[in-house]
């Protein structure tokens, strides 16, 4: 017999024979293999990544993630959905029109898990397992979920999460993002997210009709994010929030050398919790829409016109360019005409002849008006730009305002009119358009303290075991002889007599400082800004009282409470 003839009649029976099967399994035991596709049903069940937890400089623990228990829904597993939802809504105190309604609108896929309610609370998450028979589809998962350990204290720090918008997902998908993840939406929760986002995993799991466990398919490990170890002292965070109670500002506490921010304060401000919890919808849109703007970080995005805290800046130009010597004086009467219009200072009797030494400690307008005027505009904004004016310092928060810096160019092009010699006095007291925000006048303050170095400040000390580098510097170019006259000006200003900071002292304490009171709408806002010791400086200070009156008063005796406590915990 013929193989080929063989082999051929072999392959034509083995086909007819797959033929048949193929039709028996499709057609005869068709009802049987959708009952068995029905009741054989594969469940995903992802596991959020716990977020890095973030602790003070000391070891305190600030932010972390507890456990939560969620009820969630299987929509593909549901029976007698309506029962069942209507018990469930029972369980969870909730009407069951809003549980369906939850359902409808978190609806993705027949697989994927719809929450009903997050965080129920142990007891209610027993009563859901004990009656899983009679709530098909109805089951606990677990979640990590954020907790604040100090409520609103360091909240303009830390910041606060948010389930992911639409155009943000455009934007982070690529790293693995989904609709509906948690991520930082201010604050250190969000600069730093890509380090403290834990990766979620999950499994996926075989369950029969009833949603009992078959077998385990396939599993992904969540990880952890990573910790940050933050400069801040919590106790010295705590000490200002408390002594700013009632108060609208803000108030920044600096190493001077390495930029190190020990405490970083804004009022009013605002539980980060509130964010957490799906179900405080009105009082995140009671927030949002506050008058008192809560969620504005003061510190380092409120824009405010300077006042006298200004005034070493145009110092440092008028003795750098030589417009001035250094025992040379200018007479104050108590007003500058100019234009045939007056120019008050805060003393209406005058202050005399005034050094740059006595024209700092006495804050005298009319000695910087004709400073200024001697100066001029140009290098007066060139010597800000130097201490950082006008730009970002670079704190790791992205809510950072620039402020503005003036200048003739600006001026033409914003304001389509001309630079005036009014302008130039008004600039030389810190007013007119000049806006800077807290943490600029503390790194003025501290580069006039550490040699003219101006430094970068900084939040976070470690991310898990590697230290954080300080950051960028950069020399002002600012003489040692000028930086030791403006210095020995501002000690006056707290230590000798008629000094406009002597409410800052603190006994056992040598303090320098400068104060400032800024014209506005209606009162004036308060300003105090200092170091100490005056010899070796460790910490440097700016204290802003929004609408807050005279700098030398609440600001400077606000100041002085700072210090104190600082010098108490051994920061100083």
């Amino acid at each position: 017999m013929n193989p080929i003839k063989v082999i051929s009649a072999l392959l034509s029976f083995l086909f007819a024979v797959l033929v048949i099967s193929l039709a028996y399994t499709q057609i005869v035991k068709n009802k049987k293999y959708v009952k068995l596709s029905m009741t054989n049903r594969i469940r995903l069940l992802p596991v959020e990544g716990t977020r890095g937890r973030i602790f003070d400089r000391n070891g305190a623990l600030l932010v972390s993630s507890r456990t939560s228990f969620d009820a969630v829904v299987i929509p593909q597993e549901l029976k007698m959905s309506v029962n069942t939802l209507s018990r469930l809504a029972q369980i969870l105190g909730l009407a069951p029109e809003e549980v369906f309604k939850k359902v409808e609108k978190n609806y993705k896929a027949p697989f994927v898990p719809v929450a009903v309610r997050e965080d129920v609370g142990k007891e209610k998450a027993l009563v859901i397992e004990e009656e899983s028979t009679v709530l098909p589809g109805v089951i606990i998962r677990v979640t990590p979920r954020r907790e604040y350990k100090y409520g609103e204290a360091g909240s303009h720090i830390l910041g606060y999460l948010g389930e992911i918008g639409e155009g943000e997902l455009d934007r982070l998908r690529d790293y693995g993002y989904q609709l509906r993840d948690r991520i930082g939406k201010a604050g250190l929760e969000k600069n730093y997210d890509n380090y403290l986002r834990g990766e979620g995993g999950g499994m996926q799991l075989e369950v029969d009709n009833r949603g009992n466990f078959i077998k385990l398919l396939g599993k992904k490990d969540a990880r952890y994010g990573r910790d940050l170890m933050l400069t801040i002292d919590m106790r010295l965070q705590e000490f200002i929030e408390a002594a700013m109670a009632g108060k609208t500002g803000a108030c920044v506490v600096m190493e001077p050398y390495t930029g190190e921010v020990f405490a970083l304060a804004s009022k009013p401000d605002f539980d980060p919790g509130i964010f957490i919890d799906k179900e405080k919808s009105r009082e995140r849109a009671d927030l949002l829409s506050d008058p008192g703007r809560p969620m504005l970080n003061r510190a380092i995005a409120g824009l405010y016109p300077a006042g006298s805290v200004f005034k070493p800046v145009v110092a440092a130009a008028a003795l750098e360019k030589k417009r001035i010597m250094p025992q040379g004086t200018l007479f104050c009467g108590g007003s500058y005409v100019l234009g045939g219009n007056s120019f008050d200072c805060w003393d209406e009797d005058g202050h005399g002849a005034q050094t740059v030494v006595e024209g700092i400690k006495n804050s005298c307008n009319v000695f910087f008006y004709q400073l200024g005027r001697m100066t001029g505009a140009d290098d007066i904004y060139n010597y800000a730009a130097r201490f950082g004016y006008g730009s970002p310092t670079g704190i790791d928060l992205r809510e950072e305002a620039a402020g503005l810096l003036p200048s003739k160019a600006w001026k033409r092009s914003a304001k389509k009119e001309a630079w005036f010699e009014g302008d130039t006095l008004n600039f030389s007291i810190g007013q007119g358009n000049l806006l800077v925000t807290p943490i600029q006048v503390v790194r003025m303050t501290a580069a006039l303290s550490n040699g003219g170095i101006l430094i970068q400040p900084h939040l976070v000390k470690k991310i898990g075991d590697i230290e954080v580098s300080k950051g960028k510097s950069r020399d002002t170019g600012v003489s040692s002889r000028t930086l030791d006259i403006i210095k020995e000006g501002m000690r006056m200003v707290v230590e000798a007599p008629g000094g406009t900071g002597q409410r800052a002292r603190v006994e056992g304490l040598r303090i320098a400082g400068k104060t400032g009171t800024a014209q506005s709408a209606g009162v004036s806002h308060a300003w105090f800004t200092g170091y100490s010791p005056i010899d070796n400086p460790r910490l440097a200070i700016v204290v802003f009282l929004e609408h807050g009156g005279k700098g030398g008063i609440d600001a400077a005796e606000l100041a002085a409470k700072v210090f104190a406590e600082a010098k108490r915990i051994g920061l100083l």
